[in-house]
């Protein structure tokens, strides 16, 4: 399995819901007003550093992975002005429970 995060500005969570949705996963998290520092400067939803990210979580199988960013850097693509999309994969373990629970 691999672990799927993707910190991303907030003015396209609707689009980037849309897409996740009808790629049919099984499921992500997401949490909402992520504040930092990256390629498109600091968000810190403040006045002097507007803006804000989300950030989803995906597990996925390693053969869907590819098919999934694809899609999201075609996403960030259609966009006239490039919103800040940062993504990360990390391989993933989900550990067993015990047999007696």
């Amino acid at each position: 399995m691999k672990q799927l995060t993707v910190i991303y500005d907030a003015a396209i969570d609707e689009s980037i819901t849309e897409l996740i949705d009808g790629l049919g996963l099984a499921g992500y998290t997401k949490l909402f007003n992520a504040q930092g520092l990256g390629g498109t400067g600091h968000k810190l939803n403040s006045p002097v550093f507007p803006g804000i990210n989300n950030m989803l979580i995906l597990l996925l199988p390693e053969g869907s992975v590819r098919t999934v960013t694809d899609s999201l850097y075609r996403l960030q693509a259609s966009y006239r002005l490039k919103p800040g999309m940062t993504l990360f994969i990390q391989d993933v373990q989900i550990p067993e429970k015990p047999r007696d629970l």
